[in-house]
């Protein structure tokens, strides 16, 4: 019989790879406060410049993924954006790349973005206010559902994201928001290399983090018409 069992096992999966897997989220978000002088309709009305996520020795790969991620979240916020690529191109242009260069590695070191260099960068990109968005942790584990007859009929893969993000003033050299978000995402896969695009994963928290109090009061009104 385990001849014929295999057979029909086989079927099955090649059955249900062309399948969608069924995703399960689970979020948490802590936002502190968006100041008072920073206004929802400023933020829908003036460009918000995007840096360069900052990510831990061995992630680097993962900025292009997250920083498409958060542009697609901000239009989906209807903040207007400007790509990371767009910000490095125009920093570039004016030669700016070394002064750059120094107030991230600035950041990494002290955990602040020094105001000369800040309010030279929001001149140069014609913008007040800059968004740094950040990498915390990400993990993914396999786990075996059942096997039946030496056949792994079902996989989860359960991947963590934790993901920071902050609102900083170009004039002032201040943080006016600040985010911190995880997400652990659910799958089950019939085949082992499925995969649950991280793009996807990124705008749904990045979204959360930034309608969360950022972005509260246009929440709150779109709630209130829709009941």
């Amino acid at each position: 019989m385990k001849g014929p069992l295999q057979s029909i096992f086989a079927f099955w999966l090649i059955l249900l790879a062309g399948c969608t897997p069924l995703y399960m989220w689970d979020t948490h978000v802590t936002t502190t406060p968006r100041r008072a002088s920073v206004g929802v309709a400023e933020l829908s009305r003036e460009p918000v410049a995007m840096l360069g996520p900052i990510m831990p020795a061995g992630f680097q790969g993962f900025s292009p993924f997250l920083s498409r991620a958060l542009i697609a979240a901000m239009s989906e916020a209807s903040v207007r954006g400007i790509p990371t690529y767009e910000t490095v191109n125009m920093i570039n242009g004016q030669g700016l790349a070394a002064a750059y260069s120094e107030l991230i590695s600035g950041f990494v070191r002290s955990g602040i973005l020094e105001r000369e260099r800040l309010q030279k960068l929001g001149s140069t990109l014609g913008t007040r206010y800059v968004l740094l968005p950040g990498l915390a942790d990400f993990n993914q584990i396999l786990i075996d559902r059942f096997e039946i007859a030496g056949l792994k009929m079902v996989r989860n893969r359960v991947i963590t994201l934790r993901l920071w993000l902050q609102l900083w003033d170009t004039q002032t050299g201040q943080i006016v928001w600040e985010s911190t978000g995880e997400v652990n995402v659910a799958s089950e896969l019939f085949l082992p290399q499925r995969v649950v695009p991280l793009d996807e994963i990124g705008q749904k928290l990045w979204l959360r983090m930034i309608e969360d109090n950022l972005l509260a009061e246009k929440t709150q009104s779109q709630l209130f018409l829709k009941n």
